[in-house]
């Protein structure tokens, strides 16, 4: 047990989130999966001006400061302007998690269902090992959209280009 002050002034390597008042390891990618999430960051970043974006990998999320919860997901968009502060605490227009071999579905959907109770519109599941992408509502995972609804834009979300860069 530690106190948030102490998670929010320490640093971690590798990061990790903090839940109840527990630090809580996050696992660690692949070689797949820190190239999707590189693939990712490039194909938002292109986006930031046109679209009132900023993009995001490994930063702490304040779930919900009352409970404690605080979240290092994999990369995370936001609307612009954002409050400019060292955790965002800004509600993320799209929340990406590339899931890791050794994630359990729990894992996941524990991660999520803070993601939507925090008001996230799109929760995005990427798995590259098996070149598969979801969407989470409500608990259901939904073939993911090719197109993401930020509210004030809509961007595409072409997820299958991204898996077949993979291995390139």
């Amino acid at each position: 047990m530690v106190s948030v002050d102490e998670y929010l002034n320490s640093s971690y390597e590798p990061d990790m989130d903090f839940v109840d008042g527990v630090l809580v390891t996050r696992n660690l990618g692949t070689r797949l999966h820190g190239r999707l999430k590189g693939l990712l960051t490039v194909y938002f970043s292109r986006y930031e001006e046109s679209h009132r974006i900023r993009v995001f990998p490994e930063v702490r999320l304040r779930i919900d400061a009352a409970s404690r919860r605080y979240r290092v997901l994999d990369v995370l968009v936001l609307a612009t302007p954002y409050q400019k502060t060292r955790v965002i605490t800004d509600v993320p227009l799209v929340i990406i998690e590339i899931n890791s071999p050794e994630d359990t579905f729990d894992d996941i959907f524990s991660r999520c269902f803070d993601y939507e109770k925090l008001g996230v519109g799109n929760i995005i599941i990427m798995d590259p090992d098996i070149r598969r992408a979801w969407l989470f509502d409500h608990g259901l995972l939904l073939a993911a959209p090719q197109t993401l609804d930020l509210g004030h834009a809509t961007l595409e979300f072409p997820f299958d280009d991204m898996f077949s860069q993979l291995d390139d």
